[in-house]
């Protein structure tokens, strides 16, 4: 931990040399830290000093609007999403008989999948529970927009021309890799996933890395961007530009059953 702590110092004190030569000020105020330990053996808080002011680490951290925690499952911010999503639509219920239809998907698409929509890469590694209460807000506000607060989710999703969230999510990841196969995406990313030939289409599929755990290895854009990409159709992965890719892979039916390699498939 010491040795940890020592570099984290020093990078710190990079940063805001950085800040500095480029004739900006860094607020001391806002500095937070976190330690990340995936086993889960760092209890006591740790101090590190940066520019003379002593930084507390905790279990959790704010970052642009995304609460990220030592666990990084991600369980608090999708409780507050959930809860302020809860409220809104409790508003929006009251209001119900004064909105149209077309009224009402402007207003669920702006107070609520807008902020599912928000980094919804790094939320599908939640767990099961976090992903049912999401699941369970878009079933609310489904049932506010058609009014129908009898049938089941999968017929107000049929009804609505909607899909789950998770399919959502899916898609959503399987764009991401397309951009990063074309060099759109940053550095980073394009280090996560390596091609390797399909001898029975025109496609490149993505190899699939070893992994010893769930959590940390099946559990993982590492792993499951390449799952993905592999299961898509080939006229899919040779696109020619992101336009057509978004408009096919919206048009993906997502997973047909609930077991865990079929929702994986999109």
């Amino acid at each position: 931990m010491p040795e940890l702590i020592h570099k984290l110092q020093n990078e710190s004190e990079k940063a805001t040399n950085w800040f500095r030569e480029n004739q900006m000020i860094v607020n001391p105020q806002k500095f937070q830290s976190i330690i990340i330990d995936r086993k889960n053996q760092t209890n006591n808080p740790q101090q590190i000093e940066i520019k003379g002011k002593l930084v507390e680490s905790s279990t959790e951290v704010q970052l642009l609007g995304l609460s990220i925690d030592s666990k990084l499952n991600f369980e608090t911010h999708i409780t507050h999403l959930c809860q302020k999503s809860a409220c809104q639509l409790n508003a929006l219920i009251r209001l119900a008989k004064f909105l149209n239809f077309k009224e009402k998907n402007i207003l669920i698409n702006s107070f609520v999948y807008s902020d599912f929509n928000y980094c919804a890469l790094v939320m599908h590694f939640c767990s099961k529970k976090s992903l049912l209460k999401i699941e369970n807000i878009q079933k609310r506000a489904l049932r506010f927009l058609l009014n129908d607060y009898e049938s089941d989710y999968e017929n107000l999703l049929t009804s609505s021309s909607k899909v789950t969230m998770e399919i959502r999510r899916l898609r959503n990841i399987a764009s991401e890799v397309f951009k990063t196969l074309r060099c759109e995406n940053p550095k980073y990313m394009i280090d996560l996933f390596e091609t390797q030939k399909n001898s029975l289409s025109r496609a490149s599929d993505l190899k699939i890395p070893s992994r010893n755990s769930v959590t940390f290895g099946d559990n993982s854009l590492r792993c499951l961007g390449p799952k993905i990409w592999n299961s898509l159709p080939t006229n899919l992965k040779t696109c020619s530009d992101y336009k057509n890719f978004k408009e096919l892979i919206n048009n993906c039916a997502g997973p047909t059953c609930k077991c865990r390699f079929c929702s994986y498939i999109s």
